[in-house]
């Protein structure tokens, strides 16, 4: 099974039973039947991609998926609606939508832009365990919670996940942070580790993760 997290928000529980035989045996799937339910997931627990309808109980697709624009500007999203009119399928676009699909769907052509889309947003994100790096945003999330990085702190964040289980060499890290021309204070590396630190404990995770090599380096430990 691929480890992708996909939120599906549609109220329809005949069509919601379409989704779940479809996609649980490749991805982990949680069925939402209004905007309520998945916004009182959200926050919570990051997806990695959402289906969304338009029609819903309490509030409209494209409300929700403004919302989630506000929130994250790259978190691909696909609406699956029964509004095919070309009007309602430029709105998703404008949007934010990524991807727009009419129903009747086929299964087939739905697990392929699923595919297409968790693969076009991997290329700007690495991750490792309940860590992960966007590239574009130039965040870094524990748990989808944004550690509030600087940029210095996200690039050493970076490659010390890009790395995860070998230790990097202080040099190194000098060179790739803060480039090849640095002068300064040696501990410049260290407090930026403290810092690091005291942010991942701050969203809930192991500061332990980034490990001190004495007289070596750091590296970065999934624990």
């Amino acid at each position: 099974m691929n480890d992708a997290l996909i939120y599906v928000v549609e109220d329809d529980e005949g069509i919601q039973e379409v989704y779940a035989g479809a996609l649980e045996n490749d991805y982990r799937v949680k069925l939402f039947g209004s905007g309520e339910e998945f916004f009182n997931a959200f926050p919570k627990s990051r997806p990695d991609l959402i289906i969304l309808d338009i029609m819903l109980p309490d509030m409209d697709g494209y409300t929700i998926l403004s919302r989630i624009r506000e929130i994250d500007e790259r978190l691909p999203v696909i609406i699956v609606s029964a509004k095919s009119d070309e009007i309602s399928f430029v709105k998703g676009l404008n949007k934010g939508a990524d991807d727009y699909m009419s129903k009747p769907f086929s299964i087939l052509e739905l697990m392929a832009r699923i595919r297409t889309n968790l693969r076009r947003a991997n290329l700007y994100i690495t991750s490792a365990g309940d860590y992960a790096v966007d590239n574009n945003t130039y965040k870094a999330t524990y748990k989808g919670r944004d550690l509030g990085l600087t940029l210095k702190e996200f690039k050493l964040f970076k490659y010390l996940l890009n790395r995860a289980g070998v230790t990097v060499e202080r040099d190194t890290l000098f060179r790739e942070v803060w480039g090849e021309g640095f002068i300064g204070e040696t501990r410049t590396l260290d407090m930026h580790v403290a810092t690091l630190r005291d942010k991942i404990r701050s969203a809930g995770g192991n500061a332990e993760c980034i490990i001190t090599v004495r007289g070596i380096g750091y590296r970065f430990e999934n624990v």
